[in-house]
């Protein structure tokens, strides 16, 4: 008996084993493309985790770009270069950024900080009394028990120029902002004190710390004639009124004719918040070529140099940190109660987060801004070459400061992510209790 097998009609044998072998050769090969697959899948997360940390950190990158730029080609970016950045970064960079403070910033808070005491008292008391004070104080201690040969007298007078200038403008402001601080108050603050800088800080350097140096100081004694000076304060006020006040008052009343909405609305839009950071880079690659320019940093010696660099980093620290116990204290204060006719003593609150933030990126800050027009009009008859070395510890101590206050906004920004989850938490708790 024949037993005849029966195909399905209009489907071939032939076929049949073709695609019982085109599927072994899918199983096959499924395995390798989902190594494919995975490996990049796995590149692409690991590219999209280097480009967001790329832009997480662009700041830090940009000013060690900036850095390396300046060491490498000072002449490009130091006063009177390639580029003139005394005009086209000295003016153009911190114009910018106070025309985007002034489009951001509330008319309201600005003038509340202006009468805020407490963040002048604070701020302007570290800056012209308690920090002179102990940059003079290290000075006497160096000068006594340090070589002479070593420590050399003019950069001595640098360190004690360093204590005495005011806060910085630009960078101030930005680190508050990236911080996540009050921005208003830090404008405020940076404001008053580099308007009040050029009457107090030839006053302190002249008047109140110099009678008392030794006599190894007195070739590098600074002019103390107000006719000298005269140049210096024509200066100044000039740049103060064209790179802060003039900017930030168009940047007010452009707020007010649009309202603060829609101002806010263009800025983020515009990404003005990110250019004028970007604007910081610039004033740093500003400083540095100046440093690096004149030639006076690469012949200081080196044990002075090491000296420098981290007393700067253990003042800059120190002074933050008594920033964070004074915001922290309950101050008492005389207030007059009318209605009741009588005096008495009136305890002030713990300052919020937000003026807690500007106070410890200003207070302990220095500026070049006015740090180095004040060298040149109070050292004007010396050298260019002692000048230059005067100026070293300035520069120093406003570049370190850069670095250092990077990490506060690292810093500001993990306590800030923290205090939200632990609102999170507790908000869910409640709503779990209901």
């Amino acid at each position: 008996m024949e037993i005849s097998i029966v195909q399905p009609a209009g489907l071939p044998s032939k076929d049949l084993a073709d695609q019982t072998q085109d599927k072994k050769e899918k199983t096959l090969l499924e395995p390798e493309i989902n190594d494919r697959t995975a490996t990049g899948s796995q590149a692409w997360s690991l590219t999209k985790q280097i480009v967001q940390w790329i832009l997480d950190k662009w700041l830090v990158i940009g000013i060690a770009i900036a850095c390396i730029a300046g060491y490498f080609a000072p002449n490009v970016a130091k006063p009177h270069g390639y580029i003139h950045s005394e005009w086209s970064i000295i003016y153009g960079a911190v114009v910018l950024i106070f025309f985007v403070s002034g489009l951001s910033i509330q008319t309201e808070k600005l003038l509340v900080h202006f009468s805020n005491w407490r963040l002048h008292f604070t701020v302007q008391g570290l800056s012209f009394l308690l920090i002179p004070t102990v940059f003079f104080c290290i000075v006497l201690i160096v000068a006594k028990f340090g070589d002479k040969a070593v420590f050399d007298r003019q950069i001595l007078t640098g360190m004690i120029v360093t204590g005495c200038i005011p806060t910085t403008l630009s960078s101030n402001i930005i680190m508050t902002r990236l911080s996540g601080g009050d921005e208003a108050a830090a404008l405020v603050s940076v404001t008053v004190g580099n308007l009040l800088g050029p009457f107090i800080t030839p006053i302190l350097i002249t008047n109140v710390f110099w009678p008392t140096m030794d006599r190894s100081f007195d070739a590098v004694r600074p002019a103390s004639d107000l006719q000298q000076l005269r140049a210096l304060y024509g200066d100044v006020f000039k740049q103060i009124g064209l790179t802060v006040l003039l900017p930030l008052t168009m940047g007010q009343l452009i707020q007010g004719y649009l309202g603060f909405e829609i101002t806010s609305k263009w800025v983020k839009k515009l990404f003005l918040n990110r250019i004028s950071t970007f604007c910081l880079t610039l004033l740093v690659w500003t400083a540095f070529s100046s440093c690096f320019a004149t030639g006076s940093l690469q012949k200081m010696p080196k044990e002075f140099l090491v000296l420098v660099i981290f007393v700067n980093i253990g003042l800059y620290i120190s002074f933050t940190s008594l920033c964070v116990l004074l915001s922290k204290v309950r101050i008492l204060y005389p207030s007059f109660k009318w209605q009741e006719r009588r005096l008495y003593m009136s305890r002030s609150r713990v300052l919020d987060r937000g003026v807690f933030i500007a106070i410890c990126f200003c207070a302990p800050a220095k500026t070049t801004g006015l740090g180095l027009p004040i060298v040149t009009a109070m050292w004007t008859r010396y050298p260019e070459e002692m000048k230059a070395k005067i100026q070293i510890p300035v520069v120093l101590y406003t570049i370190e400061q850069i670095f250092i206050a990077q990490m506060l906004v690292w810093w500001f920004s993990r306590l800030k992510e923290a205090q939200e989850e632990a609102e999170r938490e507790v908000a869910a708790g409640a709503g779990r209790s209901q």
